[in-house]
């Protein structure tokens, strides 16, 4: 069976038959049985606006199925005449290309299953939403469904250290200071390398002198998202006043929040006009967590924090600008 991340509580409200279509800026030719991955992420704007208690969901764990019966892509109109079936509302407005995947016939698992999320679709094996392995006094324990890892760390996960004593996580943001002007600088995304471990599996590299750098951003470009970057910095524990061109100490991210804000600094690091630079930030504040990684795997692929892969990163990251700000 195909499986796909959902960020809650939309998850939730899929199950709950309230959302019938899930919004997405890509399609699939994927049609037949869906298992609904709830992701680490939870939407809080979304749960104050349908009323749902974020303390009570399942978050990082498969939580149920739909059948995918059709995927039709929707103009502006289409969007609002459809808002009651994909419940998207607020920062959640219309872009395009948007697809909206029509999702019938809601089941919750018995029990929620742990796993770790995709990009993308991916594959889960032997899950049904009413079998269950039972113990010997009958009662459902776990489901059978196993999925192969992702190629990284879950999202955010807490910090590791290294063999040095050092914090751990998979990405950092650091200050570079400007050599020519007295308390100006930039701010740099690094990436912790992947390896390949006995199992096939990917991990990341536990070694503080190997991480790439992804992209810089400075000057205008900068100051225009820096509410992007106080946001990435308070959710990983860190004050805004921690923000400081003397800083040499780097900022630990976790891996959704390194890849968000490297994707950004991707997209934004040539762009000097002040509306495209809000449309494009504005864009991907509102990507749901499987598209952003989608297009950070695209576009990251030519940094040396990815293997070059020709003129492939070049090409992703101009048609990521062209949907999100027609550049």
């Amino acid at each position: 069976m195909k499986a796909i991340s959902i960020r809650q509580p939309w998850a939730e409200l899929i199950l709950q038959g309230k959302k019938t279509l899930e919004l997405r800026t890509w399609t699939v030719g994927y049609r037949g049985p869906l298992a609904i991955h709830a992701s680490r992420t939870i939407d809080r704007e979304a749960c104050a606006a349908y009323g749902i208690d974020p303390v009570q969901l399942t978050t990082g764990a498969l939580v149920g199925t739909v059948e995918l019966t059709a995927i039709t892509e929707l103009s502006k109109v289409e969007f609002d005449a459809h808002q009651s079936d994909h419940l998207a509302t607020g920062r959640f407005g219309y872009t395009h290309p948007m697809y909206g995947w029509h999702l019938l016939k809601p089941q919750a698992l018995c029990k929620p299953l742990p796993m770790r999320g995709r990009m993308g679709l991916f594959n889960v094996n032997d899950l049904h939403p009413q079998s269950a392995e039972s113990s010997e006094d009958g009662r459902t324990d776990r489901i059978k469904a196993t999925t192969p890892l992702p190629i990284a760390a879950s999202s955010d996960a807490p910090a590791g250290k290294t063999s040095d004593g050092t914090k751990f996580t998979p990405f950092q943001l650091r200050v570079i200071a400007s050599d020519a002007r007295p308390g100006a600088y930039s701010l740099a995304v690094f990436q912790r390398p992947l390896m390949t471990t006995e199992t096939g599996n990917m991990s990341y590299l536990p070694d503080d002198t190997r991480l790439a750098r992804v992209a810089e951003l400075r000057g205008d470009a900068l100051r225009a998202v820096a509410d992007h970057v106080l946001d990435a910095l308070r959710r990983s524990a860190y004050r805004a006043t921690d923000l400081h061109a003397n800083r040499r100490e780097p900022f630990h991210l976790g891996e959704e929040t390194g890849v968000r804000l490297g994707l950004l600094f991707l997209a934004l690091s040539p762009i000097t006009k002040s509306s495209r630079i809000e449309a494009i930030s504005q864009g991907l504040r509102r990507m749901t967590s499987e598209e952003a990684y989608y297009w950070y795997s695209k576009c990251a692929a030519g940094s040396s924090a990815g293997p070059a892969d020709g003129k492939a990163h070049e090409h992703a990251l101009k048609a990521l600008r062209v949907l999100l700000a027609d550049e």
